[in-house]
């Protein structure tokens, strides 16, 4: 049979998609999974039944069937046909040809009211579709311009939020809503940190201080040092960010909101494991993922949330948490239908594979998954090219990880561990031992992470030029401090750097 939707043709016996005379190559499960959702054009097809027609007869777990239609829409969005499958929360997946433009006399209040019941609904493409004709014709007030926003930024487009929050800011400002212009001046930063944009976050952090300026305590202050604790993040300001997070925390308990207690909290874990206070840095970390379905926490929120949770874990090894929080994140993310996040399961992946040993596939999935990370979470691009550049570096491809871990640092990610780390692969002990005593020394932001890991291979190096003093030095550090080791993969580390010292 042949199927067609959009600009798009399935051909079955074949085993083709065609855009007009092109032919899109596919995984086999992509195809069926579209061939399926062809033949129920009319209706959303629950996800247990779409795991049951492209998998028949095999386990597999939801997050195979997110990766499968985040792989479809990879390929239709190649040619230009973005949106076509559609998210349903709660309900499951619906192939859609390009909705028509809806006639003028159709729009106005009925079409705002299609909007604001889509939104409750999580269907975030129905809400940007609607609010975009309505905008066309009438204009959007603040409050909708902000549901905008927050629908683009669940839909995996944040990009396209920003528009929508500065014309937002704008009217709260005209009419002398000051709170409410900080509070969208707020989430402007938070998405310019996010895009790479340190010099622009600063300056909606000033704005909105300014507004708030005269205001009695209230939530958006709180979010206000949200915003402060990442910039402060960012500078390697830890003590700083410790400082801030813990005050957003609490004014998100003291006004009740479940986002930026949950947001403090996670910030208060990371700031203290960087800080070396391991144990404290663990609770917050698990309480704060914990949080994400305890306390309801939004698609917005709850994504940052288990992206700081994951990488905290990585950061230290903890393959145990790191498994866990990531398949509780790929279950809590199908649960909201939110792409908030696009590539970050995928990335994670990617390192567990490499630990893992499986080194090509692990190649593949991260390169799939930067240009995504380019697209839709620039923050996080610079990680997967030290993903990329480990993977290399397992390989013996020397050259190509120098190159990735080069790329990481323009972007933002410095690479210091990393490439300390290859040129004792190539052989040049002398150099790792120099790059690893600075940046330890400095507390460069690669090493205060993953200190434990650090003072290892500091001990395995200096061991191999015989400077045995410094390799005692590192190892009885790790000694005094065991929660620097704490994980079974830091143990093992640690055994390795004495036996070699022995």
């Amino acid at each position: 049979m042949t199927h067609r939707f959009a600009q798009f043709e399935i051909d079955e016996a074949r085993r083709e998609l065609r855009a007009g005379e092109q032919v899109l190559p596919l995984q086999p499960r992509v195809f069926d999974l579209l061939v399926f959702l062809a033949k129920n054009q009319e209706r959303v097809v629950p996800k247990d039944e779409l795991l049951d027609a492209v998998w028949p007869d095999v386990t597999v777990a939801d997050g195979s069937l997110q990766r499968a239609v985040s792989l479809a829409r990879t390929a239709l969005a190649g040619v230009g046909a973005e949106d076509v499958i559609r998210t349903y929360n709660r309900q499951g997946y619906r192939l859609c040809a390009a909705q028509p433009p809806i006639p003028v006399a159709d729009a106005g209040a009925d079409v705002l009211e299609q909007a604001r019941t889509a939104y409750a609904a999580g269907d975030w493409e129905t809400v940007m579709a609607r609010l975009e004709t309505v905008d066309q014709i009438e204009g959007l007030g603040a409050e909708d311009l902000q549901r905008w926003a927050h629908a683009a930024q669940c839909a995996g487009k944040p990009h396209a939020a920003i528009p929508q929050l500065e014309r937002a800011v704008a009217a709260y400002s005209v009419r002398g809503d000051r709170r409410r212009a900080a509070w969208t001046a707020i989430l402007l930063g938070l998405l310019r940190v996010e895009w790479r944009e340190p010099v622009l976050a600063k300056g909606w952090y000033h704005r909105a201080t300014r507004l708030l300026a005269d205001e009695p305590p209230c939530r958006e202050k709180g979010y206000l040092d949200f915003l402060g604790a990442r910039l402060a993040f960012q500078a390697n300001d830890i003590e700083n960010t410790l400082a801030l997070a813990r005050r957003a925390r609490e004014t998100g308990e003291q006004f009740n909101d479940p986002d930026l207690e949950g947001l403090g909290l996670v910030y208060t874990g990371e700031s203290n494991l960087y800080l070396g206070h391991i144990r404290e840095g663990l609770a917050a970390i698990d309480e704060a993922g914990a949080s994400v379905v305890a306390s309801g926490l939004s698609p917005w929120a709850g994504g940052l949330v288990y992206c700081s949770v994951i990488y905290s874990c990585m950061s230290r090894s903890d393959w145990h948490r790191a498994t866990q929080w990531t398949d509780q994140f790929t279950r809590w993310s199908a649960d909201k239908g939110t792409d908030g996040y696009p590539g970050l399961c995928r990335m994670h992946r990617a390192e567990v594979l490499t630990v893992r040993g499986d080194l090509a596939e692990a190649e593949v999935e991260i390169r799939g998954t930067i240009e995504t990370l380019a697209q839709h979470a620039p923050w996080a691009e610079g990680d997967a090219w030290l993903v990329l550049g480990d993977i290399l570096l397992a390989k013996g491809d020397y050259p190509a990880a120098r190159a990735a871990y080069q790329h990481a640092n323009q972007l933002g990610w410095e690479s210091h561990f990393n490439i300390a780390l290859l040129h004792f692969a190539e052989g040049d002990p002398t150099a790792a031992a120099r790059l690893l005593t600075h940046a330890i020394a400095g507390n460069a932001w690669s090493c205060r992470a993953r200190r434990g890991q650090a003072l290892a291979y500091l001990a395995i190096v200096t061991t191999a030029i015989g400077r045995l003093d410094e390799a005692r030095s590192a190892i009885a550090e790790l000694k005094r401090d065991p929660d620097l080791i704490s994980t079974p993969a830091l143990q093992a580390l640690l055994d390795r750097a004495q036996g070699e010292l022995a």
